[in-house]
């Protein structure tokens, strides 16, 4: 085959890939763990480094596929290697490169971007090119919507459940930061075929589809973004029109009744947020319900503070990507009880980056953006780029940017990011004249280094490839198998152990989730049935010695502690050797993380469990001292006072804590420990409580009525039982004979 031939060919192979790489978000993979994560990034890694051996042949063998120097080019290369340098100084840079397979981030992911975006730059360098590659990925966002659409009519089951689609993204935010790029580019690709009414008609449809589905996400952020850019685009349309358009010059005032639309449509909804029809409308009253004091924001702020001060103690190049779990902890604010107990990022673009890579790691982020910003506005002046792509470019960035000051990326929205950043750095669609020129340079003849560096680096694929990508798939879907073989109501201790050690013996990054799984299933084996007691004390101590090695990190994680510790503890069930491992296993944990509550529980449970009661109200006071507006840390620390029968705990807890104070659930636990107890009067206090509360529940009446019988409250006891056979008349019977009791 003739070289020219030879080239035409693995440029075509490597095109061809890239067209395809947008069809990688319909990928979910429920035969490994996080199936909506792991299926799409290890194809997209294994894509790219298969694609990467090709791209290295030409590059070496012809001068127009290597990069352009270009600002973006400059600063992508700059950013990435900010990352290697603040991930391989950072306190953990195994977890910094490899993440885990919830995230599949880390050094890892962002590396295989940088690559990809150098190979998008490089190749397409057609407006054919782009053009197949834009219509690619509309093709997949379709696809991607119709099956939101499904979920939405109950068609498709989400696997996240509730009422926000989230289609084969699996995460409704995650969906419309997809989606939302996808509007941007039908608007671009509307304007750049406004001439042929048929495709106008189409790209339309498929806009107004996908902005519909983006509406069922109700996702605020993505949505408020949208509007906020929105406003500025039409406005600078309205403002710039002649040049934007100077075809259709009397079509400005339709400009200015956009703009007047996309300005007073979001106010009336603001203004009609109380209105009926839209607090029926889940969707439309979790997009209208904006509040500094809503939990979710307040959150927020709490992670922030956080990120800030992890950020003044490693301020140049942060913790390194991954690590948040180290910020978190050390810097934990005991005011986030009522949220998801382990945060591992800011969900803020700026105090993410901050964390990941200090503030070399944010400049770089920011040089990134404002370079292709810089490069949009260079070819408006030279009348490279048409003012509309311009201005749709730069609404993308923008809005893209705005919904990242509250939510992180993943992989749908990174590759999204990078494609258009390759876009701009490539200078946009070519005109035939640059595509000529281009052509027409001199290229030296195919020389035996091509082949010789493209032979190298599929070696460091075929190598990597397996070390990287093939052996934790492996252990991902070996995991699945351990995780479905607990179920097996036969199940041997060797059969239990065998599964897990065949998941560990492929030693990737997913060590560390399979040890995790592990200690999880361990903790319910005392009480076990299928097991006898040696067998037990086996598996228990196979998980023990996994999850030590997890702690014995330079920088561990406090979650492990916490694991440890409590499997550990419930462990001294069958034998009170492990206790005093456990202590110190959860002593460590609190210093890790001195502010986080589950570990003084734990530590509780532990002394409960040895009889030490005076440690153990030391710890849950300790907690309830943290931040007092966490009930159930509240309701402990009563619970102990009334099992241990502290009178002076309850006494104080009463002035502390009253009952009118405490939720429904900590009034139920209360009252069913004050009746082990045999605190029957307390027991009626926290039933009256309840019973005002939830006044339509008849099982808290009956208990109620009972506890008032029993105090010789007769009156009032048939009223309440009563009461309770009017709200359930299936209690009639046994209503009935209580009633006779009480004669």
């Amino acid at each position: 085959m003739q070289p020219r031939a030879v080239e035409k060919a693995v440029a075509g192979l490597v095109k061809i890939g890239l067209w395809l790489i947008p069809f990688i978000p319909l990928i979910v993979s429920p035969s490994m763990l996080f199936p909506f994560i792991t299926g799409k990034n290890f194809t997209f890694r294994i894509a790219i480094g298969i694609l990467f051996v090709f791209w290295t042949w030409l590059a070496v063998a012809r001068p127009e596929y290597r990069p352009k120097g270009t600002p973006v080019f400059k600063a992508a290369t700059i950013f990435i290697a900010v990352l290697f340098l603040a991930d391989i100084l950072s306190p953990n840079p195994y977890r910094a490169f490899f993440a885990n397979y919830e995230r599949m981030e880390g050094f890892m992911m962002l590396g295989h971007l940088y690559l990809y975006f150098v190979m998008l730059g490089s190749m397409f360098r057609s407006r054919r090119d782009w053009l197949i590659f834009f219509h690619a990925t509309l093709a997949a966002s379709v696809i991607v919507s119709y099956i939101g659409l499904l979920q939405k009519f109950g068609v498709r089951v989400s696997l996240q459940g509730g009422f926000r689609v989230d289609s084969t993204i699996g995460n409704p935010t995650y969906l419309a930061a997809y989606l939302m790029f996808h509007v941007w580019l039908l608007l671009m690709l509307i304007h750049r075929f406004w001439e042929k009414w048929w495709l106008r008609m189409v790209y339309g449809a498929v806009l107004a589809f996908e902005l519909a589905i983006l509406y069922f996400t109700a996702t605020r952020g993505a949505v408020l973004a949208l509007v906020v850019v929105s406003v500025l685009l039409v406005g600078s349309l309205a403002f710039f029109w002649r040049r934007a358009f100077p075809r259709w010059p009397s079509g400005r005032k339709f400009a200015i009744a956009a703009f007047a639309a996309v300005l007073l449509v979001p106010l009336v909804f603001w203004q009609l947020r109380s209105a009926p029809f839209v607090q029926q409308s889940e969707v439309l009253r979790r997009l209208t319900n904006y509040s500094f004091t809503e939990g979710t924001i307040q959150a927020r702020f709490k992670i922030w503070n956080m990120s800030w001060r992890g950020f003044r103690e490693r301020p140049i190049l942060g913790w390194g990507q991954e690590n948040y779990y180290l910020v978190f902890q050390k810097f934990y604010n005991p005011g986030l009880f009522g949220d998801e107990p382990w945060f591992d990022r800011s969900h803020n673009v700026f105090f993410d980056w901050l964390i990941h890579a200090g503030i070399a790691g944010l400049v770089g982020y920011l040089s990134l953006v404002a370079s292709a910003f810089a490069m949009i506005f260079s070819m408006v002046r030279k009348n490279s780029l048409s003012f509309w792509e311009a201005a749709v470019l730069s609404g993308m960035f923008l809005a893209h940017f705005f919904q990242n000051v509250f939510v992180f990326e993943n992989l749908n929205t990174y590759f999204l990011f990078f494609t258009f950043l390759a876009y701009v750095h490539r200078g946009g669609m070519p005109d035939a004249k640059a595509i000529a020129q281009l052509s027409g340079r001199a290229s030296p003849h195919l020389a035996g280094r091509a082949y010789a560096l493209s032979c190298l680096a599929l070696g460091v694929f075929l190598i990597g490839g397996y070390q990287l990508h093939v052996k934790p798939i492996r252990e991902s879907k070996a995991l699945i198998h351990a995780l479905s073989a607990n179920n097996v109501k036969e199940l041997t201790a060797d059969a239990f152990i065998a599964v897990f050690q065949r998941a560990l013996s492929y030693q990737s990054f997913g060590d560390t989730e399979v040890r995790e799984q592990l200690v999880n299933l361990a903790r319910n084996i005392p009480d076990d049935s299928r097991f006898k007691a040696e067998d037990k004390k086996r598996i228990i101590d196979f998980a023990l010695e996994e999850m030590r090695k997890e702690v014995a990190t330079p920088a561990p994680d406090v979650k492990h502690y916490l694991f440890l510790g409590a499997l550990l503890s419930r462990a001294g069930r069958l034998d009170g050797a492990y206790l005093a491992e456990a202590e110190k296993v959860l002593g460590r944990a609190k210093e890790l993380s001195p502010t986080k509550q589950p570990v003084y529980f734990e530590l509780a449970q532990l002394y409960l469990s040895t009889n030490r009661i005076d440690d153990a109200v030391k710890e849950l006071e300790d907690a309830w001292n943290l931040d007092r507006r966490f009930s159930e840390a509240g309701v402990n620390v009563w619970l102990v006072g009334i099992l241990a029968n502290r009178d002076d705990i309850i006494v104080k807890m009463r002035k502390e804590f009253p009952p009118e104070r405490m939720s429904a659930d900590g009034l139920r636990r209360l009252a069913g420990a004050a009746q082990n107890a045999r605190k029957f009067a307390l027991a009626e206090e926290f039933y009256s409580y309840l019973v005002r509360m939830e006044p339509e529940n008849a099982d808290y009446r009956v208990s109620y009525a009972a506890l008032l019988g029993f105090a010789g409250k007769y009156d009032e006891a048939r009223k309440q039982a009563e009461e309770a056979r009017h709200l359930k008349p299936d209690l009639a019977t046994q209503i009935d004979e209580f009633l006779k009791t009480l004669k």
